[in-house]
């Protein structure tokens, strides 16, 4: 059966740019996610190894965690994301992708300590605030850490995310311009 749609054959250069946007390389907040879960983890609990690893959820399915320690007593989510975008507004989706990984931290069908890991300081003082006015749960509940990252990697990470601004904003006609 026909449904009367013509599929173009070829695309043109500017509906291409649009579609095809390149996308932004994440290799240095992965490396960073890594330092955490593999160096920095390990000093701030001394004889515990980390690693990533899907847990059992309460309702029956299950979630990929950053970090989650040999014996199972620690989980926790690792984000390197600042609070603000480059234009300086709030990050809302970053920080609703946060807030989901709070949810599945709150609904691991094992008993462990629950952390988030912040290597951004304005992320996690975002969180402490939401904290402090009764938006997020309290530290009985999920514990709010900031993780610095060494000074080479975090440059790194900064870097990267300039550049992911630039290729993710939007970008200026000349007809947005007048």
């Amino acid at each position: 059966m026909r449904l009367g749609l013509t599929v173009p054959s070829t695309v043109n250069a500017s509906s291409a740019s649009r579609i095809s946007k390149p996308m932004a390389d994440t290799r240095d907040q992965h490396r960073a996610e890594k330092w955490i879960v593999h160096i920095g983890l390990p000093q701030r609990h001394p004889g515990l190894l980390f690693s990533g690893k899907k847990l059992r959820l309460i309702w029956g399915g299950e979630f990929a965690f950053d970090a989650v320690s040999d014996d199972l007593s620690i989980v926790a989510c690792v984000s390197t994301s600042a609070a603000v975008t480059a234009s300086g507004k709030l990050g809302t989706a970053k920080v609703q992708k946060l807030k989901t990984d709070a949810l599945y931290l709150l609904h691991l069908a094992i008993p462990a300590r629950r952390i988030m890991v912040f290597t951004d300081a304005s992320m996690h003082a975002h969180f402490e605030r939401a904290r402090r006015t009764g938006r997020f749960p309290p530290s009985d509940l999920i514990e709010v850490v900031h993780m610095p990252l060494p000074s080479d990697l975090q440059e790194h990470v900064l870097d990267s995310q300039k550049v992911a601004s630039v290729e993710t904003s939007p970008q200026k006609t000349a007809l947005s311009r007048r």
